[in-house]
């Protein structure tokens, strides 16, 4: 059994199985019904807000926090003394340096010879130096411990009696060579199972007293001030990452609870400047939305959660906001920000535009403008020599903002070049609010449709498990690209749908299913065409077209270790392709300006199998 000792079999993928022995039988009868989590870990700031409407005042926090400090604390020492056990085995010793007083320990002992020897462990002062070891898998300590003995022969030699632990090399700058003389030495044991099974009961112990010594009108503040101070880090290195689960330990009935409902309905969407609503400044109007996946506009290689508005690109949920299922449906309001900056352009010359800063901070603060024509004067503010040049804005004597420091630059040269100066220079200009970088919505939770594509996929699977046992599926995708390569690229697409059709019939499938996990659905009419052809002219086979689907909606259907992803790789497409190998999915992707194609964890065929299946006298 090759994957025997692999951790990915049955954790991110099925087992290999090549052979026909009752363990193979079962292997491959555990691969058809075998389906990897597709949970993927996210920030925990995205659930920040479990608890939106429960207040708690600095009472509850200061509890939260000694409960917090209390719990993590017994969770630490009981890692701790589980790493102990795995990388320091046995009795260990702790030898204390005359002249500083420093201790270190040295640890597995009993791996090394000197253990053998009762006198050994009666010794109490030692000579010791440290050097340098090759770190193993089982023993990664890069310190040994060594001490001068004799060998049979009466002659000096080095002798290892121990590794230096992980918790010394910590502690201390060590390097090879250094010594400790007459050294105190104190023997201790090592850490059993018994004292992590007692460290475990401490801490189930200490979450039953403070759940039991909570009043229950109490117990929902509490818990959602543990979350909370759970979700916030003052180390700003802080990944954001952290598990919090202490409220999740102490109060699981009240945690329960909070998901009767969704709770998670604020969410900020970012880049709104630059996609389809990028003119528009929204008032908190409400509009129907729907978050879909596609490629991070900030990572092309990744994949983001998109928020549209009637079917136009709004912007991309916030990394510390909460993210709904790509599919879900719901009506939110949409607010933008006050604009910060307003773009005037002159009315002699529209090429030439000024941008004025912190319009938030002057009298025209909660004004939105869309075109407006007023005329403009310019006033220098007062300055010292050491600040850079300050020109606000002005009309009808009140001021607009602060011209923007490149602004001030281009207004300098072309004003000198014909002798005017900046101070009390009026003109006429056009003006317009700068385009909001983000917008806030907040979603009517009980307008939260869930994705109905993944119950109709569900059903149909369902369907298609009771009338056929065996069904392969094959995800597809498509993209645009550019005309010259559109031809061949579609004449590909169509070989690789029939190529996946044809290889469901060799390998005995009573049906194939496509899904389609296109970006852009609408790209793939080529594709559907040529689905519709091989269900009409298939008779070994059923063909069948099931719908589009998120990819991790779709993913959910790969249930064969034989189900495979097609496609065409694009700047729109590379997401989905790292996203599917990553969780170890067949995919063959069709470049089309090397006319090559891209294959990702493909079985490599098996020739020493197949000679054994054509010459059964020399299988055995």
């Amino acid at each position: 059994m090759a994957d025997k000792k692999n951790p990915e079999a049955f954790t991110h993928q099925g087992m290999k199985s090549n052979g026909y022995s009752p363990i193979d039988l079962m292997i491959q009868q555990t691969n058809q019904i075998f389906q990897e989590s597709q949970i993927t870990a996210r920030a925990i700031e995205q659930f920040r807000k479990l608890y939106p409407n429960i207040g708690f005042n600095g009472k509850n926090i200061d509890k939260a926090k000694e409960i917090k400090n209390s719990y993590n604390s017994l969770i630490k020492q009981c890692i701790q003394l589980e790493e102990w056990k795995k990388l320091e085995r046995g009795p260990y010793l702790r030898i204390t340096s005359p002249v500083t007083g420093k201790q270190l320990e040295i640890t597995n002992l009993i791996s090394f010879d000197v253990a053998k020897n009762p006198d050994f462990w009666q010794i109490s002062q030692l000579n010791i130096r440290i050097e340098s070891r090759k770190p193993s898998k089982n023993m990664p300590h890069i310190f040994k411990a060594t001490i001068k003995s004799k060998n049979l022969d009466g002659k000096d030699i080095n002798m290892n009696i121990g590794t230096i632990s992980m918790k010394s090399m910590r502690e201390h700058n060590l390097k090879p060579g250094m010594t400790i003389k007459q050294g105190k030495v104190e023997f201790h044991f090592g850490v059993s199972d018994g004292m992590i099974d007692a460290l475990k009961q401490q801490t189930l112990d200490y979450v039953e007293s403070v759940r039991d010594g909570t009043p229950d009108n109490e117990k929902l503040q509490l818990a959602a001030a543990i979350h909370d101070i759970s979700h916030t880090e003052e180390n700003k290195n802080y990944s954001g990452l952290k598990k919090a689960s202490v409220a999740f330990a102490i109060f699981p009935e009240e945690v329960i609870g909070q998901l009767n409902q969704l709770q998670f309905t604020q969410m900020r969407v970012l880049g709104t400047q630059f996609n389809d609503y990028a003119d528009n400044h929204f008032i908190g109007k409400k509009f129907a939305i729907k978050f879909e996946n596609g490629i991070n506009p900030r990572a092309p290689t990744q994949m983001a959660r998109w928020v549209m508005v009637e079917g136009k690109k709004l912007g991309t949920i916030d990394a510390t906001s909460p993210h709904l299922l790509a599919g879900c449906e719901a009506v939110a309001t949409i607010t933008s920000p006050h604009a910060t900056s307003v773009i005037i352009s002159s009315l002699k010359n529209p090429d030439r535009k000024l941008q004025i800063d912190n319009v938030d901070k002057y009298a025209f603060e909660s004004r939105q403008w869309q075109g407006e024509t007023a005329n403009i004067t310019l006033v220098v503010g007062e300055n010292s020599p050491k600040t850079a040049l300050t020109i606000f804005a002005k009309i009808d004597n009140q001021v607009l903002g602060t011209v923007n420091k490149k602004s001030v630059s281009f207004l300098q040269e072309k004003l000198t070049a014909v002798g005017k100066s900046i101070q009390g220079f009026t003109f006429s200009g056009t003006l317009k609010s700068a385009r909001a970088s983000y917008a806030d919505i907040v979603i009517d939770s009980n307008s939260v449709n869930f994705p109905q594509i993944e119950t109709t996929l569900q059903q149909h699977n369902e369907t298609s498990v009771e009338s056929n046992k065996n069904v392969c599926t094959v995800l597809f995708f498509e993209a645009s690209v550019d005309s010259a390569f559109e031809q061949k690229t579609q004449q590909m697409m169509c070989n690789m749908l029939k190529r996946a059709v044809e290889r469901a019939v060799e390998l005995g499938y009573d049906a194939v299913q496509f899904v389609d996990v296109s970006t852009n659905p609408e790209n793939s009419s080529v594709s559907l065409r040529t689905i519709e052809q091989l269900a009409a002219e298939q008779k070994n086979i059923n063909v069948d077209f099931i719908g589009s689907a998120s990819v991790e909606d779709a993913i959910g259907l790969m249930k064969q270790p034989s189900d495979i992803v097609i496609g065409v790789k694009s700047v729109q497409t590379v997401g989905i392709i790292d996203f599917l190998a990553n969780q170890g999915k067949a995919i063959a992707a069709y470049i089309p300006q090397t006319q090559e194609f891209d294959r990702r964890n493909l079985p490599i065929p098996n020739k020493t199998v197949e000679v054994a299946r054509n010459n059964p006298r020399e299988e055995r």
